[in-house]
This record gives C-alpha cells, sequence and structure tokens, in this order.
C-alpha cells in the first residue's frame, strides 16, 4: 500500500472523528468500491462478515511473520475496510493498531504515530485494546529515542489493562532502561517480565526476557550468562519457528563469542544467521549477519575474506 493512499485514509479517519460525523465513513471514499452487502444475490450475515475479517488478519499476520509487510498491509487493510462497514469499534481500533505496527516495523513511525494516536479518538472501545494501544506508542517513542515518554506510555498501559501480556510492558521497561544505561534497572525489569511471562505462557516475550537478560549481561561482562540467556531464548524462538528471532539470537551469539575474542565461535554463529535469513527471505538480516561476519575475519587478521563476503553479498542491499 502507498504512502499516500494511507496518509490520505489517515486524515479522512482523523477528521471524522474530530467533526464526529458519521463514524469512520470517510474511509469507504478512499478504498475500492467492492462495499459489503451492496449488491449481489445476498448480503453476508454478521457473523460470516466478522469471520472474513479475521481470516484477512490471520493472512496479514502470515505475511508479516515471512517478512512481506506491503501484503500485510494489504490484508489488514481488507480488515479494516470490513470492520468499518459494520461498524464494529474494537475491530477498527485493532485494525488501526495492526497497521501501526507494520509500518514501525517498515520504519514509517510518523505514520504509524497517526494510526496509534486515532485509536483513542474512537469512542466506547475496552481498556484492554487501549492498553495494547498506549503499548504501542510507548514503542513508537522509543524507536524515537523520547526514553521518559516511552516510560510514562508504558505506565499507561499497565494502568489501563495489565493482563497476560503484562510481561511484555516490563520487557519495554527493561529495554528503556538500558537505553538509559541503568543496567541495574534494567535487570530488574527483564527479571520481573521473565517471572510473568513464564507464569502465563507467553512464549515469545518469554524470549524477548531472555534476549534482554543476554544483553545485558553482555554488556556488564558476564559472558557465560550471557550465552545462557541467549541459548534459551534460542531454543524458544526454535519452538515457535520464528526466523527472525532465531537469526537474532544467533547474531547476539556471534556478537558476544567476537566481544571475548571467541573468533570461531563467532563465525559460526554469524554463518548460522546468515543462513537463516537468507532462506526465510529477511534479506536485511542477512545483510546484518554478513557484515558481522566480515568484522569477525577481519578480527582475525583475513581482509581478504571479509572484502570477498561483502562483496558475494552487495546484491542482497538491492533486495532489501
Amino acid at each position: 500500500m502507498s504512502k499516500k493512499k494511507l496518509s490520505a485514509i489517515s486524515y479522512q479517519l482523523a477528521a471524522s472523528y474530530r467533526t464526529k460525523i458519521l463514524f469512520l465513513f470517510a474511509l469507504c471514499s478512499l478504498l475500492s468500491a467492492l462495499c459489503i452487502g451492496c449488491g449481489g444475490p445476498s448480503a453476508p450475515t454478521l457473523s460470516s462478515i466478522h469471520a472474513m475479517a479475521i481470516e484477512y488478519n490471520q493472512n496479514a499476520t502470515k505475511a508479516a511473520e515471512k517478512g512481506d509487510y506491503e501484503k500485510a498491509l494489504d490484508y489488514y487493510m481488507e480488515a479494516l475496510r470490513i470492520n468499518q462497514s459494520v461498524e464494529n469499534t474494537e475491530g477498527i481500533a485493532i485494525g488501526l493498531i495492526n497497521l501501526a505496527v507494520i509500518y514501525q516495523k517498515q520504519g514509517n513511525i510518523s505514520e504509524a504515530q497517526k494510526l496509534i494516536d486515532m485509536v483513542f479518538l474512537i469512542p466506547d472501545i475496552s481498556e484492554d485494546i487501549k492498553a495494547e494501544a498506549a503499548f504501542e506508542k510507548a514503542r513508537l517513542l522509543l524507536k524515537e529515542k523520547e526514553l521518559s515518554k516511552a516510560k510514562e506510555w508504558v505506565n499507561k498501559s499497565m494502568a489501563l489493562n495489565k493482563g497476560i501480556r503484562e510481561g511484555s510492558r516490563w520487557n519495554l521497561l527493561g529495554r528503556i532502561a538500558l537505553m538509559e544505561d541503568n543496567y541495574a534497572e534494567a535487570l530488574t525489569a527483564a527479571n520481573t517480565a521473565l517471572k510473568l511471562n513464564s507464569g502465563n505462557k507467553q512464549r515469545a516475550e518469554e524470549a524477548n526476557s531472555m534476549r534482554l537478560i543476554a544483553e545485558i549481561k553482555a554488556l556488564t561482562d558476564k559472558f557465560e550468562e550471557s550465552r545462557e540467556a541467549y541459548m534459551k531464548a534460542l531454543d524458544i524462538d526454535k519452538e515457535s519457528g520464528d526466523s527472525k528471532k532465531i537469526a537474532s539470537d544467533l547474531k547476539g551469539l556471534g556478537d558476544i563469542s567476537l566481544k571475548y575474542g571467541r573468533l570461531q565461535d563467532a563465525v559460526n554463529f554469524y554463518i548460522r544467521a546468515y543462513t537463516v535469513s537468507r532462506t526465510a527471505g529477511d534479506m536485511e538480516g542477512a545483510l546484518k549477519a554478513a557484515g558481522s561476519l566480515a568484522d569477525a575475519y577481519r578480527k582475525s587478521g583475513d581482509d581478504k575474506k571479509a572484502e570477498e563476503i561483502l562483496k558475494t553479498n552487495m546484491p542482497l542491499d538491492k533486495k532489501k
């Protein structure tokens, strides 16, 4: 989906809320003319419409997991259109959050912020959804390095609703503290997150907690503890089949091996990270792993091999 199209949609949605005109109907004029119930032999029932929206959201999630963010945007927009057609306010709010997450992944922070801000203009949505929107706003602020504001919005999210997602909030607080170079506070938050995520069976967030702990341990010169935490994160990510996270774990293991002079281990981990990213179609991840691999070869005194790696992977930069 083009940035111009989404910007136009964002503007029209915001205008609709601010003027209190028919809820989100401005979106229709900017989307395709495929209107639910506007023709054909029979209009779908409400339950079938909801099922269609769910299917589009599921397809979007699968596309995002593969790194196909443009396709994910298209699917999420279709789910949003369907929810708008039956004035399903909570479905619309979730749709805006989903779109914001994808735009954040693409690095389009300003567009993501507009979408999240619109969620808070929607009346009569649950505290759960408001909490998720506040959490995503915090993540966007962290990307912008607005650390104090990010912390404020994480706390707002927890005040609205903790639930089984509380561990993810503590992970983010830990990440903020780490960026503030407050390692003690970061570790306390990460351990709190780990306990909550483990207890709530939030495996993906449990892996995030372990990865955060690994980073903190590496920065405080605790190699073995860092390595152990990365290995635990890797096991969980393999269990869930998350290629991006698996590659991240392997690269982290490579980074700490390189830092502590274990060059051959670093090379092996970087090669594994590269292979996972490349075969998963994650060209950006493959490029990062290749760059780290070249750095490892350089530090081992093999400049020729380093240049060879970089030259071989130059075409990947065009595929990102």
